[in-house]
């Protein structure tokens, strides 16, 4: 079985910084948010996975290789002009054509079983699932609506109307068959909800669920994004397949409710005053009298001048942050920042 993720998209929401790092690269703890989406795929046996890549591709590739270090082999589908999540799936249609495969967005973290999913699946005798979970927000991201068997019957708005219906949000991952993939015109930017299943739809193709209840994470936007990084420091990121804390050259011996962890080659000057949760990569320097903390994570090879202050914040690797200024609710590159909301 093969897995797809989709990474081709701009990250319009999190500009300026995805102007210079693409969204599947920024961290969630001590991975990408990618890094997520392929352990997930490798932890459940799903070791070929192809990545489709537009926007800053050359980065994805030079960050993740050939896929080793995540137990898989990565295949890059490389998008000359994008595609959207269905035009993405269309092109590889040859390498999608063999048997069930599953699609996973890369910046979503979730908790999910895929062995049961696939199995559920296949067990029904649908055309596609859609993995689905109940938020108390998910109006903000459309909502998918079954019936009392679990089929899918409205798709944002689009389908049977029925009180009966129950509605859930998409939490991206989906599992599809191979003829799913002639819904979705060759060439053509589309998107995969809005045109594919809903094609399927119209033609009443069995569309079913698997319904969720674990951990999940959409960083779609910065305030979602930073949620997910503060609940990796609260330790309430609770995954199978990845640890968002592992890693560090210097951590705690035992769980304890203020974390502070950090790579190798750390630089502390007299005067730093550490204020948990942090997170502190490999080779960070703070120069005397840098107060960082509470909330704030510093990627590798962060320099940060004389009696600069950092609390609810991430900043990128290589960023540098000037003395005596204060950074607070912002997301830091060496090029540009972002505010975080408060």
């Amino acid at each position: 079985m093969k897995g797809f993720i989709l990474a081709a998209g701009f990250g319009k929401r999190l500009s300026p910084i995805t102007e210079s790092t693409p969204k599947p690269l920024l961290p969630v703890g001590n991975l990408p948010l990618i890094g997520y989406s392929l352990k997930l795929l490798a932890h459940h046996g799903i070791n070929e996975v192809i990545i489709n890549v537009h926007h800053h591709g050359k980065q994805i590739r030079d960050a993740l290789g050939k896929g080793r270090n995540y137990g898989v082999k990565i295949i890059y589908s490389e998008e000359d002009e994008i595609l959207g999540t269905g035009g993405g799936l269309k092109r590889m249609y040859e390498l999608l054509s063999e048997e069930t495969f599953v699609v996973v967005n890369s910046d979503t973290i979730i908790d999910v079983d895929l062995k049961q999913a696939i199995n559920h699946h296949r067990y029904s005798g649908a055309l596609a699932t859609m993995v689905l979970r109940q938020d108390e927000n998910q109006n903000e991201f459309g909502q998918i609506e079954v019936d009392a068997t679990g089929r899918i019957r409205r798709i944002l708005g689009q389908g049977a109307n029925s009180e009966s219906l129950k509605a859930y949000m998409f939490a991206g991952v989906h599992i599809l068959e191979p003829r799913f993939l002639d819904y979705i015109p060759l060439e053509v930017n589309t998107c995969i909800n809005r045109y594919a299943y809903m094609k399927a739809l119209d033609n009443d193709e069995v569309l079913n669920s698997y319904i969720v209840d674990g951990y999940f994470a959409d960083a779609g936007t910065p305030q979602r994004y930073f949620q997910a990084n503060l609940d990796v420091l609260e330790q309430n990121v609770k995954l199978a397949h990845a640890d968002p804390l592992a890693g560090f050259a210097i951590s705690p011996r035992r769980a304890v409710a203020e974390v502070v962890r950090m790579g190798k080659d750390v630089e502390l000057s007299p005067g730093v005053n550490i204020v948990p949760p942090v997170l502190l990569g490999n080779g960070v320097r703070l120069a005397e009298g840098v107060r960082v903390g509470p909330y704030a994570i510093l990627q590798d090879d962060v320099h940060v001048g004389h009696h600069a202050e950092l609390h609810h914040c991430i900043a990128l690797k290589d960023a540098r942050i000037d003395a005596e200024s204060e950074i607070a609710w912002q997301l830091v590159s060496r090029k540009s920042s972002l505010p975080l909301g408060n």
